[in-house]
């Protein structure tokens, strides 16, 4: 049986048909003829007005659709016309840049022999006494001379100084003072009590400073990278880097940060969000001159400076009280050295900590809280070590490759998480590994919502000594802005930096020399020291502890977490 549609009915039909003609419409309107929209509404009796209402919200989700498709990269320009950092960053970097470049030395030398000499360096005491007290400070001069018994008359040189007692398993590092003439002060303060020995070594002569200087800023030469581009058929590999020299259509990584840009080559028919994994190694390249390479020697790196200063004999004087020390806080001004090891336990020069946290002190301080650790192996050291000490953990399955994938763990019955992620890049890893999840730390920072149960701790600078310090300096700067941001919008959550461990002579000594590590371990402390959170000085720890390894022992770890334990429980 028939029956009349309603007009309501009529109305509702003509829409449905209508939408998609007009969707088509807008789309191809110079291709297929359609009837325009004046010719529907005559047809019927919907008004004008309700259709071009009806075509705009169909226009605006067209529009939303093509603006979320994968963009087409940009095709890759010149390198003075490729994207920076902002004027205002850009401007900080070079500033920083400018007074680093002041300090390190310009040096001239015909022969090998004509740099510093640990062997012939001299060393006295400064106003030596018999006996000392506790706290007390102790000067050692070093006069530096050439391989041939010259004076050294500039300065430069990358020296350490450490103080330590084997029988009381103490050590603490000393501050070195360059009176550009070839004459060091090293002060060291007298933590403790006993007979204190003095270690001094030659890491690099202000010769070899000068060519690791020029050399880590002339290129991105030590350091080739590589990606996957994946997608359902099929995968493909490109070259990447910071400074590719190529014509061919490329894609950004650092595409959301205020940094130099790191491009990979865009295969044909591949979308940068196919980008599935990276991998990097080491060129073997080199930026050292044949006059300079003997000054890399093996008996020239980390040379022991020999000296006749007799052993400390530091005593507990009676006249003297155990200064009364606050417990340790976030927002302590940072001082250098920033503690000793007295027992294998590492005590702070600023606040109160004379103990190694137990399992059960730590359940009870972590309870209900989320703590994020961002930042390279040794930041994985400390989480490793933190979830061994918490039995009631279990280790949640996030996938991907080995230790660089995101690691979540947690207590339900306590309501701990713990997190970590790596930093991003730059990231050294000789293997393909995932990095579709991969941010830099200023944007894991930005996606903290925080709190007073929030914990973030950061470690960043081995994998960038490779690279030209700009790059360094430039994250340096965005992490600290993130941490502004953050600290704004959540003034509870607590946040601890660890600065980079020493090393030993690496195999790539030209691109991961401490040197390298050095200038990054004081760009950073400068850049941050204002704000209020805390830090782990894992480089003087090290330094103290005579760890010559980028991965420290596990008593070295143990007393890397008791502090920051310290700071936030």
């Amino acid at each position: 049986m028939f029956i009349p549609m309603t007009r309501n009915l009529k109305i509702g039909v003509f829409l449905a048909v209508s939408t998609v003609l007009i969707l088509s419409f807008s789309i191809h309107q110079r291709l297929l003829q359609f009837p325009t929209l004046s010719h529907f509404c005559q047809m019927t009796s919907v008004s004008e007005p309700v259709l071009e209402k009806m075509q705009d919200n169909l226009e605006d989700k067209l529009k939303f659709t093509l603006m979320n498709f994968p963009k087409v990269p940009m095709r890759a320009v010149n390198e003075s016309e490729r994207r920076t950092p902002s004027k205002e960053v850009d401007q900080q970097v070079k500033t920083i840049m400018r007074k680093i470049d002041q300090r390190i030395p310009k040096v001239s030398f015909t022969h090998p022999d004509n740099a510093t000499c640990a062997a012939k360096s001299k060393v006295s005491i400064i106003n030596p006494r018999e006996r000392y007290c506790i706290g007390d400070n102790v000067t050692i001069q070093i006069d530096v001379f050439d391989y041939l018994g010259n004076k050294k008359k500039y300065g430069g040189d990358f020296l350490r100084a450490r103080i330590y007692s084997p029988d009381l398993k103490a050590g603490a590092s000393g501050k070195i003072v360059d009176f550009h003439n070839g004459t060091y002060h090293v002060k060291f303060i007298l933590f403790w009590e006993g007979k204190v020995k003095v270690s001094l070594f030659v890491i690099h002569s202000s010769e070899a400073v000068a060519a690791l200087w020029r050399g880590r800023n002339t290129g991105y030469n030590y350091i080739d990278h590589k990606a996957k581009y994946t997608n359902a058929t099929h995968e493909v590999e490109a070259k990447c880097g910071y400074d590719l020299d190529t014509e061919e259509e490329v894609c950004n990584l650092m595409e959301a940060l205020d940094e130099y840009p790191f491009y990979c080559i865009r295969p044909a028919h591949m979308f940068c969000s196919s980008i599935t994994k990276t991998s990097s190694y080491y060129t073997g390249r080199s930026y050292f001159t044949e006059l300079e390479r003997p000054l890399f020697d093996k008996s020239r790196i980390r040379a022991v400076i020999p000296h006749s200063v007799p052993d400390l004999s530091v005593l507990k004087c009676s006249n003297q009280s155990e200064p009364v020390k606050q417990k340790c806080k976030t927002g302590m001004k940072h001082q250098f050295p920033s503690g000793y090891f007295l027992q294998n336990i590492w005590h702070p020069a600023s606040c109160s900590l004379t103990k190694i946290y137990t399992q059960d002190e730590i359940n009870s301080c972590l309870k209900g809280n989320f703590l994020h650790f961002i930042g390279d192996s040794t930041m994985m050291q400390w989480y490793e070590h933190l979830t061994g000490l918490l039995k009631d953990l279990k280790d949640l399955e996030l996938y991907g490759d080995g230790w660089l994938k995101t690691h979540l763990r947690v207590d339900t019955s306590r309501n701990i998480k713990l997190q970590f992620r790596v930093h991003g890049l730059p990231f050294l890893y000789l293997e393909f590994h995932k990095c579709a999840e991969d941010k830099a730390i200023p944007e894991h920072i930005d996606h903290i919502g925080g709190n007073k149960q929030t914990v973030l701790t950061l470690s960043f600078g081995a994998h960038f000594r490779a690279f030209p310090l700009h790059i360094y300096i430039a994250r340096a700067i965005g992490v600290r802005k993130a941490i502004e941001k953050l600290l704004l919008r959540s003034p509870e959550t607590k946040i601890v930096l660890k600065t980079e461990n020493t090393a030993s002579k690496p195999v790539y000594f030209e691109c991961l020399s401490d040197f390298h590590g050095y200038i990054q371990y004081k760009i950073l402390n400068n850049l941050l020291k204002d704000l209020n959170i805390a830090t782990v000085d894992a480089w003087d720890m090290t330094i103290a502890a005579a760890s010559n390894d980028m991965h420290p022992p596990p008593l070295v770890i143990q007393n890397e977490v008791n502090q920051f334990l310290a700071y936030i429980c």
